[in-house]
């Protein structure tokens, strides 16, 4: 099976984001500003990078869409970043729309015709559970006769943290989210070139069948001043709590995160 992700990291193009811009220059001066960079840098170093370079199947890939006009700085420091971890790739596009670029990605980098394939989506500061992939491929396994039925079908792992990170290490509040844009995938048939871009990710379920887990912590949701959306919890704010030494070995397991690290890291001067 052929395990694909997309992560989107500030790739410049027009829509994809709920905040919106007059113009493209004014999309890459918000974009491309030094306290968001930082922002992102920060999460996918000490975050999302772990979690992925953590699978316990490593036989994946992860495309990083950027801008062709990514600034070169920060471009050599997501190179050396992602350096070894052989799944990541790189890859950078023209001004597009959003939706329209990240479809012409996967399909770029789509496996052999005769290999169903397994799609997924992480935002660049977000986290997924080690054991993701692998998850995700059994549940590959065990639902080949529903997915060689459907053009596809998702699955969507929906327990885990929403956490803020800083300086004094991450604040977790239990979450539970259907559909996120963490620990879902789908399962496209065999002889199809559908993208997981093609379909609007909240809606997956009115579009295929779905397959859902809710016992398993999985997804792991940054929420910081730079999210393009606001989160809510019933209008009420969330109720973060530092990790314990207990739960410091609990991430560590389960998304591979190195709270002691994450200090490090958030700690640096702006750069």
């Amino acid at each position: 099976m052929d395990i694909l992700g997309l992560c989107r990291f500030s790739y410049l193009g027009e829509g994809g984001f709920k905040m919106t811009h007059d113009t493209l220059d004014d999309r890459r001066a918000f974009l491309y500003q030094q306290e968001r960079l930082v922002t992102r840098f920060r999460h996918f170093e000490a975050i999302t990078l772990p979690s992925v370079a953590g699978q316990t199947d490593p036989d994946f890939r992860l495309l990083v869409v950027i801008g062709q006009d990514f600034p070169a700085p920060y471009l050599d420091r997501l190179q050396n970043l992602t350096r070894h971890v052989p799944q990541v790739l790189i890859r950078a596009y023209p001004p597009m729309r959003h939706r329209r670029v990240m479809i012409r990605a996967m399909r770029d980098n789509y496996g052999a015709p005769e290999q169903p394939s397994l799609q997924f989506r992480l935002d660049d500061d977000d986290a997924m559970g080690r054991d993701f992939i692998a998850r995700f491929r059994e549940t590959a396994e065990d639902t080949r006769a529903l997915w060689s039925k459907h053009r596809a079908i998702a699955v969507d792992f929906n327990r885990g943290y929403v956490f803020r990170a800083g300086p004094e290490g991450l604040q977790v509040c239990a979450y539970s989210y259907a559909y996120s844009a963490i620990a879902l995938g789908i399962i496209v048939q065999l002889g199809l070139k559908d993208t997981i871009m093609d379909y609007t990710r909240g809606k997956l379920w009115t579009d295929m069948p779905t397959v859902t887990f809710p016992h398993e912590d999985m997804m792991l949701r940054a929420h910081h001043d730079f999210n393009d959306s606001r989160m809510k919890r019933g209008g009420k704010p969330f109720d973060y709590t530092p990790l314990t030494r207990v739960q410091e070995r609990y991430f560590k397991n389960r998304f591979n995160i190195n709270n002691a690290r994450g200090k490090q890291v958030f700690s640096r001067p702006l750069e």
